[in-house]
């Protein structure tokens, strides 16, 4: 059992209310620029309810299916969740600050700097499985941390159905969880290890988690192929000085030495020195393994709960109001650096003057998706009347496959089909379907090789182009029609088929 070793604060009234006020201002700006790829995605997969998916798990496909089935075509619907996912991330971060004493002016510090760190804020503002990873990380660590400090072991029932519930999201909190573990043993306290509600919890998130272990065996373990590939979409991209100096960006530049004063803060710390531990260990093994500087979002938590405490601390042992001022600047230059960045704040008209689509890449995907759709429309309105009869859409990859299928219905354009990872799965052009309008991004503007050798008439139609000029995947793609196909669509689908 875990000793108490201190009286909890009492909760602060104003801490508690920052979680509420990020969540309704993710809503209230939910409706901004447009769909990103991966939700019109997300919403198209959890239409094919499934236990598993070749790319993630199911959690946030139904979670998209099913607010666009209530509440059709609404980003702020779908958007919805993901708002209250973002303020509870916050709500968790300030719970864990009170859970290592922090005072009242400590747990406000938690909430502020969590509410204004691009781990809520960029995530929040739209649908991903990262805004729920974050959420239920944090939830993990404050029981962890109740537990720690003499709360009843029985919590730990709880953290273990979280974390079978997480693992339905994305496998990611996998890594944080046995990153903590490991954390656990090497800085102790080791004798959470005999408490019989952490193997009991263990075994409620396996048993959670099982039918999407089943379906990663029943199908071959794509994951194992989808890790892969994302480790190697990451070697190249700066190595360990860009992955740190990610960091910085990605929490917020000002919230830097408060997040490093928190970490020093845990290391210095006997009985929670395993949080510490517990980042760098995750720290190197994503360094390590190719993997992106975003998913070390959930070792931050703590780091950010502690650090809060650590400036309050500096705060208390002020002479004056100076460190005070100093304190309250950095708060303001903070938000001020994270919201038109994370928020859709900036007009569409000065997104190339201002650099939110260079320093947030999530922002470019929420562009053109429109204009896609009207580019196709065009080039499927002027084939004869007997030819779109027999036309099929092929895009390249399921952005542009998801997108055309939310914009396209009242178009009266045909089916769309991709080979793109869960597209593959889903349907395949009937065999009636003789001709097909490829969609190439622009990382890829020639057609495809299995159209270069199975149509007997291929040729360029018309470029893709967004109304702003944003350069996204889309951009300068090309449109081919491929006519008068020669093999079956059952014979060709293997060669459609892709993950990368």
């Amino acid at each position: 059992m875990m000793q108490e070793t201190s009286v909890r604060p009492a909760l602060s009234r104003a801490a508690l209310a920052i979680p509420a006020v990020t969540a309704l201002a993710l809503i209230a700006f939910s409706g901004g620029y447009g769909y990103h790829r991966d939700e019109l995605y997300f919403i198209v997969a959890g239409q094919h309810p499934a236990w598993g998916y070749p790319d993630q798990p199911s959690f946030t496909p139904m979670i998209a299916a099913l607010m666009d089935f209530l509440v059709p075509d609404s980003m702020m619907a779908l958007r919805f969740p993901a708002a209250l996912a973002a303020g509870l991330t916050v709500l968790f971060v300030t719970l864990t600050a009170r859970e290592l004493g922090g005072t009242h002016r400590a747990q406000t510090l938690a909430a502020l700097a969590t509410a204004l760190s691009g781990m809520v804020l960029i995530p929040g503002h739209m649908l991903h499985t990262t805004t729920f990873d974050i959420t239920f990380t944090a939830a993990v660590i404050w029981l962890l941390v109740k537990v720690i400090r003499g709360g009843n072991p029985k919590l730990l029932l709880a953290a273990g159905a979280i974390l079978g519930v997480a693992l339905h999201n994305k496998y990611l909190i996998g890594a944080v969880v046995a990153s903590l573990l490991l954390a656990l043993l090497l800085a102790g306290p080791r004798s959470l290890f005999r408490t019989p509600w952490l193997w009991a919890g263990a075994a409620l998130a396996v048993l959670i988690w099982l039918p999407n272990l089943l379906w990663q065996y029943e199908n071959g373990w794509p994951q194992l192929e989808m890790a892969k590939i994302l480790s190697e979409g990451n070697t190249d991209r700066g190595g360990p000085a860009l992955f740190l100096a990610m960091q910085a960006l990605a929490i917020g530049p000002l919230l830097t030495p408060l997040w490093l004063a928190g970490l020093v803060r845990l290391l210095r710390t006997q009985q929670f020195r395993f949080l510490g531990a517990a980042f760098l260990i995750l720290t190197v093994a994503l360094i390590a393994g190719g993997g992106s500087p975003l998913y070390l979002f959930g070792g931050y938590p703590a780091l950010l709960a502690a650090g809060a405490l650590a400036v309050d601390g500096w705060l208390s042992r002020a002479k004056g109001n100076a460190r005070t001022a100093v304190a309250t600047t950095a708060g303001v230059l903070s938000a001020v650096f994270i919201l038109p960045l994370a928020l859709p704040l900036v007009p569409e008209s000065q997104l190339d003057r201002i650099p939110v689509i260079q320093m947030n890449g999530l922002s470019a995907e929420q562009f053109g998706w429109p204009e896609l759709t009207d580019t196709v429309t065009k080039v499927y309105d002027t084939l004869p009347p007997a030819q779109r009869g027999t036309t099929v859409i092929i895009a390249e990859n399921f952005g542009e496959a998801a997108a055309l299928h939310r914009y396209g219905r009242t178009r009266g354009l045909p089916t769309v089909h991709s080979g793109y990872r869960g597209y593959a799965a889903w349907e395949r052009p009937p065999a009636t379907a003789r001709n097909a309008i490829l969609i190439q991004p622009a990382k890829s503007p020639e057609p495809p090789a299995w159209a270069k050798k199975a149509c007997t008439n291929l040729r360029y139609e018309a470029e893709i182009r967004n109304n702003l000029g944003i350069k996204n995947r889309e951009q300068g793609g090309k449109i081919w029609l491929c006519e008068n196909v020669t093999r079956s669509w059952d014979d060709l689908w293997p060669e459609i088929s892709h993950m990368s």
